[in-house]
């Protein structure tokens, strides 16, 4: 039975990854037992995952696209969510919003576009409809959620049509996408919102005992479902990471950014620098994810007003907790000087003294500072930093 279980609980993982599109067709054999491991041979691996509207209006636009970030070696994930209104300046595309690009050449064209954009490789994609979206969920049996406030809206155009009432409710697959793909004054902003509520929704009940009779049918609606590059000799990497996986420990981010009119058209624009921070650490390199274990005490030792906050404020687009910010006891200190007080926070530490262009101080007091605690005193050279 707990084999059964085990098996039960990385393949519920697996269709909670789908239904937001992270995942795979697949048909659940021996075979995958045989293959000991895919071909990988990097430690993190970007999957692009895009849900497409229906094709009223001609060709479909990208309705929802994510951007998954999985750490296989350490069984993390880092998820980013790209508003579909997204300002694309690329002299080379006939279109300015992300979500076009899926109308001009596919997911193909998308995945292309958010490499160029973020100056990323995306290493495979991921796509279904919302007829696909409605059928997995209705064989889950619905998701239960809390629904803040009614929401109406109608696109007759769009061929939209939502009418969903406050309260807590089990929705059904034409409800949820519903749910998911409602708008109101808060733009994307506030779907994106309820997107990650219907995430903790769906994995609740994915992991619910009475989904277990339903598996067979669930994974035959995946397969017929979802569209990916996927090969079937990169499938085992996925299934040990999805399975091992602890969902507190997923890191969900949205590009950085805000709305703006541009000719009269409404987008939203990317903060270069943020966006570059995010990019650089939760999908380039793993120590985003491990930035959050650490609390960092940040004093302005220069002297000038604000040098403190705007210090903690970068380091915490870097993932990192921010415990205190304050002044130090002097305000002569010419080079910021990164301090810290465990042996196995040195890397962390030394990483810290690079970007700041800082001096690096170790002290032994154990007693009086717990592990993952680093002081940044910053110094008159903080206009140095990039």
């Amino acid at each position: 039975m707990l084999e059964k279980l085990t098996d039960w609980k990385y393949i519920a993982l697996i269709i909670f990854l789908v239904i937001i599109g992270i995942s795979i067709p697949f048909v659940l054999n021996d075979d995958l037992s045989k293959i000991s491991k895919g071909p990988f041979t990097d430690n993190k691996i970007n999957i692009l995952a895009v849900g497409y509207d229906s094709s009223v209006n001609g060709s479909p636009r990208a309705d929802t696209m994510i951007l998954i970030s999985l750490d296989v070696d350490r069984n993390k994930a880092g998820i980013v969510f790209l508003p579909r209104d997204t300002y694309v300046d690329l002299p080379d595309k006939k279109f300015t919003k992300l979500n076009s690009s899926h109308v001009y050449g596919g997911i193909k064209l998308t995945q292309a576009t958010v490499e160029e954009l973020l100056d990323i490789k995306v290493d495979y994609f991921v796509e279904t409809n919302f007829r696909g979206f409605e059928k997995i969920i209705d064989r889950l049996g619905g998701i239960e959620l809390d629904i803040a406030h009614d929401l109406h809206y109608v696109d007759k155009a769009g061929g939209l049509y939502i009418n969903l009432q406050q309260g807590k409710q089990t929705l059904n697959g034409k409800q949820a996408l519903q749910y998911v793909r409602y708008r109101d004054l808060s733009g994307d902003i506030g779907r994106i919102k309820r997107q990650q509520k219907f995430i903790d929704a769906v994995m609740a009940k994915a992991l619910s005992p009475t989904i277990i009779p339903k598996i067979p049918g669930i994974l035959k609606e995946v397969k017929e479902a979802v569209n990916t590059n996927v090969p079937l000799t990169d499938i085992t990497p996925f299934l040990n990471t999805a399975k091992d996986i602890n969902m507190s420990d997923v890191e969900i981010k949205m590009l950085p950014g805000e709305p703006k009119y541009i000719n009269g058209i409404s987008y939203w624009v990317p903060d270069k620098r943020s966006t570059r921070i995010m990019v650089d650490n939760l999908i380039r390199n793993k120590s985003y994810l491990n930035n959050e274990n650490y609390n960092l005490i940040v004093l302005n030792g220069a002297g000038q007003a604000g040098v403190a906050g705007n210090t903690a404020s970068l380091l915490s687009k870097y993932g990192f907790s921010i415990a205190e910010v304050g002044n130090a006891a002097e305000f002569d200190y010419q080079q910021s000087v990164v301090t810290y007080y465990h042996h196995e926070d040195k890397e962390t530490a030394a990483k810290l003294s690079e970007l700041l262009k800082g001096k690096l101080v170790f002290l032994d007091n154990p007693a009086q500072q717990s592990s993952g605690t680093i002081k940044v005193i910053v110094g008159k050279n903080y206009s140095e930093i990039e």
